[in-house]
């Protein structure tokens, strides 16, 4: 029930409690009547379903951030990967800053300026979407109203770089990786698509060579050196394995029974960084070639099925996408003539005669086109 206490002053102080049994002023008033009004007002609205304490949006982020940050359902590496992503660009920024005091143009200033900084698109992207997931947070947890950080349109990631591997520089590059489970690794990557973790993760028994297939059912996080029951997207798969990268894996996986198909010389998986750095970044140099990421054997496998007439659909699935917009990235190459098309629209071989065949030569181009504008 309100009620009202005068002040030293003289003036009148208007009292009420909350649902939960908080104590609460509605301000002081020259006359106790005005005090004793807002007072029950107050109080009234307070008793109203789906009422807020103005003041719970008076946390500030880092507080919000330290009761949240517990309950994220994401995968543990994910979760590292966020951390650090939070201490470097999000805390000293946001952490002294009231919920409530986290405005959308705010937000905006701030990925502009990690923008300015020199911070790739992709990343910026990231560390939005993290502020973003927060304040999505505070908001189901009834703090503040509304997300200041959501929709936001931001500078779009680079995602136009595309290297496709034709099969002879493919080839080329294999030669100059040494011979082992390293050319087996990349073997394995341009034969089947397989991510880096999904090919580290490769096991023994899920490897049938005479079917010539391979079950995708575990992936190996280099972040945490250990693997995960399941590959990205959490759908296993199965998919063919060619010949010629069965030829590289026979080797490295004969008369073994289990265990990592491919191991490095202490026995645990293939660590990227590594293979990156020491193998396959100096022989893309020796073999000739310029600007081939490890990712892009996952294109390359790609745009050769997709060459070879393989439908969207059928190599998303091989490539384990959850998504079919995710394949779509890949669908230009379909529209690269095939080989009969090109066939069909060559030009003419001389004839076994020994004549002359009916390609027309510049000089008759020129003639006809006179005889059409004359």
């Amino acid at each position: 029930m309100a009620w009202t206490e005068q002040r030293a002053s003289g003036r009148w102080q208007g009292l009420y409690r909350l649902p939960d049994g908080s104590r609460r002023s509605a301000g002081t008033f020259p006359h106790k009547k005005a005090a004793m009004n807002a007072a029950a007002a107050a109080e009234q609205e307070a008793a109203q379903l789906g009422w807020r304490d103005p003041r719970a949006g008076a946390r500030t982020w880092a507080d919000w951030v330290a009761e949240w940050w517990p309950t994220r359902p994401v995968e543990p590496s994910t979760l590292l990967r966020d951390e650090s992503r939070r201490t470097k660009h999000l805390d000293g920024k946001w952490g002294a800053v009231p919920l409530v005091d986290i405005t959308r143009h705010d937000v905006k200033a701030w990925a502009a300026d990690l923008l300015t900084s020199g911070m790739a698109p992709a990343t910026v992207q990231r560390c939005v979407a993290l502020l973003s997931a927060s304040l999505v947070a505070a908001v189901d947890a009834e703090i503040i109203t509304a997300n200041p950080a959501a929709r936001l349109r931001l500078a779009n990631a680079d995602n136009t770089r595309e290297r496709y591997l034709t099969k002879d520089e493919a080839f080329r590059l294999l030669d100059e990786i040494p011979e082992g489970v390293y050319r087996a690794m990349a073997a394995m990557l341009f034969g089947t698509g397989l991510r880096w973790g999904e090919a580290a993760g490769a096991t023994v028994q899920r490897l049938d060579s005479d079917a010539g297939v391979f079950r995708v059912a575990e992936t190996w996080d280099d972040k945490l050196k250990q693997p995960k029951a399941y590959p990205k997207g959490r759908r296993r798969r199965s998919v063919p394995v060619p010949d010629w990268t069965l030829d590289y894996l026979e080797p490295i996986t004969i008369a073994r029974r289990g265990g990592f198909i491919f191991l490095s010389a202490d026995g645990t998986p293939l660590d990227h960084h590594n293979y990156r750095r020491r193998i396959w970044i100096p022989a893309v140099k020796r073999a000739g070639l310029d600007d081939v990421h490890l990712h892009d054997a996952r294109h390359t496998y790609a745009s050769w099925l997709i060459q070879e007439g393989v439908p969207l659909e059928e190599v998303g699935k091989l490539l384990g996408h959850v998504s079919p917009l995710t394949t779509r990235r890949y669908a230009h190459l379909a529209d690269t003539p095939s080989a009969s098309v090109l066939s069909a629209l060559s030009r003419p071989e001389r004839g076994a005669d020994g004549g002359q065949d009916d390609t027309p030569t510049h000089s008759n181009v020129l003639q006809f086109r006179q005889r059409r504008t004359g």
